[in-house]
């Protein structure tokens, strides 16, 4: 059975490259395993964009201009059958709209694992709206204020982290650009709470806004689990849980509920020095979500009124 992969990409050909200052343009686009071997080659009918794959050239390099930053770029350019050559990262790097420099290429088409694909990183790069102005995650401190939905500016109390597998139950949530008001595409974990509102809410669950997990809002096409080789989920607590924007989408904090507590020791061990009153049922329970949370099958029902 055939497996569909969602990346990033330019469309270009360090082989056969544009003028240096040429604008380049990025957006996401789907790759199909055919055969499901685990590998995207120009055997076995794999496609790009719903084009067949013509050859694969693992380890070309573009040099770009991103956000005023020169950055070298290594990935994979494949040649597909009725239309543009196209490029996808594989060192990690999270794509935006670029200014061409040079580029480099080999010379002998390959294959490449589909677990090359995807950021290997979650968040760097995904944008938190603060009272300054959108910043990246990964520059966030405990301290920093942040824009909430509920109490304005709060600050950071703890900021984690935790790189897993992104195969399986780990896999990131893909939201497309524009799939829940995000401004470009929003990567996730599975158990990730999005904030969703309207009249649907209201009549099915006698609230204007709920929040439901990442996964149960997999659609196949504007929201999809994107495997990756291993990625890294960056964790953001306040003093309460709270509702902020990242990339436009309204999202929950860190919440440290009783499953994530009672599975990562060091993880637990951190929360427990400040907040100690987690140690305790009763502290756990003082910590209320910040909206109604909706179990799968109501997800699912909700889903259907949409």
């Amino acid at each position: 059975m055939p497996t569909t992969y969602t990346d990033q990409f330019f469309v270009m050909d360090p082989g056969n490259p544009p003028a240096n200052g040429t604008a380049l343009t990025t957006g996401p686009i789907s790759y199909i395993d055919q055969d499901n071997n685990g590998y995207i080659s120009p055997s076995g009918n794999d496609s790009a964009g719903g084009l067949d794959i013509t050859s694969v050239w693992v380890g070309d390099t573009i040099t770009v201009v991103m956000n005023g930053v020169t950055k070298t770029i290594t990935g994979v350019t494949f040649y597909r059958s009725g239309g543009p050559a196209i490029f996808t990262p594989t060192d990690g790097t999270i794509l935006q709209d670029a200014t061409f420099v040079s580029s480099s290429y080999v010379t002998k088409s390959t294959q490449i694992a589909v677990t090359k694909f995807g950021p290997p990183c979650f968040t760097p790069g995904t944008m938190i709206r603060t009272p300054s102005g959108a910043r990246a995650v990964e520059s966030l401190r405990p301290g920093d204020l942040v824009v909430t939905r509920d109490h304005g500016a709060q600050p950071l109390r703890w900021c984690g982290s935790r790189t897993v597998s992104g195969l399986g139950r780990f896999a990131p949530i893909r939201f497309a650009p524009g799939a829940l008001g995000n401004s470009r595409a929003l990567l996730v974990s599975p158990q990730h709470r999005m904030l969703l509102g309207g009249w649907r809410a209201e009549l099915l669950f006698g609230q204007d806004e709920v929040l439901v997990a990442a996964r149960h809002l997999v659609d196949g096409d504007r929201v999809q689990v994107q495997p990756v080789a291993e990625v890294t989920y960056l964790h953001l607590l306040f003093d309460r849980h709270e509702i902020i924007e990242a990339e436009g989408a309204l999202s929950e904090s860190f919440h440290p509920g009783d499953a994530i507590l009672a599975g990562d020791a060091e993880l637990r061990a951190e929360l427990l020095a400040l907040f100690p009153e987690l140690a305790q049922v009763g502290g756990r329970t003082a910590w209320p979500t910040a909206r109604c949370v909706l179990r799968a099958h109501e997800a699912r029902l909700l889903a259907r009124a949409a």
